[in-house]
């Protein structure tokens, strides 16, 4: 067992040194939330030709908790400071998860001291909403759920072998023992789009090693990174999801021998290869310039904005169906004129509608004016309206999420997303807004809404947290449709169960209240 002591902190590492003359040494960097303990499935079968240094990261495994501010510039450092003391020159370096930006990191800053790089199931960054959501997914549970719960929903996802029940405990033991905070930041820092850029400038010989199962670095995903890429080899290894070399330690190791001793491969730079390289580099590079181009922000939980580029759009907005129009278009950014008037007004009779719109259309393209760019955000053609920028609209990202959450299967992992919409839902939904478009959205919002707070309640209850259940019940009775009994009923055999009278008589009420007042219609 050894420490090394810098920056302030206490980094746990493990070296293997090979008595063959000349080995060379491999430095394995764990993923985010794991340890280096994972790699104890390949040591035994590459230390007989490599020197192996293993270590924790900064708030990992043995290492200590970590800094309050992590940077790539630390994680570099720490890991330059280890191979100094330990006098180690040039190394190949092999990273998995967030191990393997680290090692791209450190190869960019001290390329002298790296021969190569293996990296096994890496960040993807291509601009792909359904791989950011995914990273979210994994700040969300950091941030809201118990540790155990982040470590077990990451253990279906790295291992093909997530049924067995030891195998999941030490994922799921590791994720415990990491600084929540750490882990967050890492992921932060590991998700900015810019991994593909320093891709292309880092000039080391490269393995690509993607698991056939694994569901984030898919095969496909990392075809088209390999494709994109001068000095890389690529490989799919069967039966295996993000951690290769635990699922199939001896395939892993095969390859990872053959790339050690051999990293370029033949056939890379034929003109094929070339011209695909070439093909596939625009196209990313087109896709990252819409993803960080001109951006159109709409907020419609709590309250209505618009921003353009970070400046916030001011008022204008609660005359001429403005946010009406602006809702629409954020769901259909192009829509034809016949479309906006079905949805926003369709009792209007046809030319009428249509006239209307023109007015309605013009004062909205006044309030999306803007100096900042060439390129305008809105134009209004004879027969379509366009919306060009990029939106980020809150409430079609959180539906997005509602949906989401209402089908995931595993309950430890459903009420840790149930946990981060509670948080993000507060006020009114759209508020101002009553044309049949965006009441069909509310709608649709509160009726999942309705099934997710009964549901996070009851598992709540279920298990001995029936105080966690309130705030849910409280949204439900806010957002939800469901009959309000459903949460009245719920809410008093939790104030039964915690004895507090006060609140007991006051749901007691509000049921009996409820069951004695005659129907909407009858009010009416």
């Amino acid at each position: 067992m050894s420490f090394f002591i810098s920056a302030d902190s206490l980094m746990y590492y493990e070296h293997y040194e090979c008595p063959a003359k000349g080995a060379k040494t491999l430095v394995m960097i764990h993923g985010a939330g794991l340890n280096s303990t994972f790699w104890q499935s390949i040591v035994p079968l590459l230390e007989w030709r490599y020197s192996i240094l293993l270590y924790d990261l900064s708030g990992h495994g043995q290492s200590s908790e970590g800094h309050t501010d992590i940077s790539w510039e630390l994680l570099t450092g720490e890991l330059h400071a280890l191979l100094r003391s330990l006098r180690l020159g040039r190394v190949i370096l092999l990273g998995h998860d967030f191990g393997a930006h680290l090692a791209v990191q450190f190869a960019l800053t001290y390329g002298s001291m790296v021969e190569s790089l293996i990296l096994i199931s890496p960040f993807a960054h291509l601009p792909l909403t359904s791989l950011h959501k995914e990273y979210k997914l994994r700040v969300s549970l950091a941030k809201k759920a118990a540790r155990q719960t982040l470590g077990e929903a990451m253990a279906k996802r790295m291992s093909a072998k997530h049924t067995d029940a030891v195998l999941t405990e030490r994922i799921v033991h590791a994720f415990e023992r990491v600084h929540s905070p750490t882990y967050v930041q890492m992921m932060e820092l590991a998700t900015k789009p810019v991994f593909l850029k320093d891709y292309l400038v880092l000039q080391k010989p490269v393995l690509l090693l993607s698991g056939e199962q694994d569901p984030v670095f898919t095969p496909a995903l990392a075809g088209l990174t390999h494709a994109q890429l001068e000095m890389t080899a690529f490989l799919v290894v069967p039966d295996a999801s993000s951690l290769v070399f635990v699922d199939q330690p001896i395939y892993a190791a095969d390859w990872i021998d053959a790339f050690s001793r051999k990293p370029l491969p033949g056939q890379r730079n034929n003109a094929i290869n070339r011209e695909l390289r070439q093909h596939v580099q625009q196209l990313t590079k087109q896709g990252y310039e819409h993803w960080g181009g001109n951006r159109i922000r709409i907020r419609c939980l709590g309250k209505f904005e618009v921003c353009l580029n970070d400046r916030i759009v001011p008022g204008g907005w609660n005359t001429r169906y403005a946010k009406s129009l602006m809702i629409y278009l954020a769901f259909h950014p192009t829509a034809t004129r016949e479309q906006l008037c079905e949805a926003l007004f369709p009792e209007v009779e046809h030319p009428n509608a249509m006239r209307n719109l023109r007015v309605y259309l013009s004062h909205f393209a006044k309030l999306l004016e803007t100096n900042d760019t060439d390129k305008p955000c809105l134009t209004i053609g004879r027969d379509v309206v366009k919306l060009h920028y990029l939106v980020d609209c809150d409430l079609m990202e959180f539906l997005n999420d509602l949906q989401q959450v209402a089908a995931e299967q595993d309950s430890e992992v459903k009420y840790g997303l149930c946990e981060d919409l509670l948080s993000r839902l507060s006020g009114k939904l759209m508020p101002g807004c009553y044309d049949p478009f965006a009441l069909s959205l509310k709608e649709k919002v509160e009726q999942l809404w309705e099934g997710i707070t009964l549901w996070a309640a009851d598992y709540c209850m279920l298990t001995g947290k029936s105080g966690q259940a309130i705030p849910f019940l409280l949204s439900g009775l806010q957002h939800g449709l469901a009959d309000e009994t459903l949460y009245y009923d719920r809410l008093i055999a939790i104030y039964q169960e915690n004895g507090n009278t006060k609140e007991l008589r006051k749901w007691v009420r509000k049921k009996r209240n409820s069951l004695s007042a005659p129907p909407a219609e009858e009010k009416l």
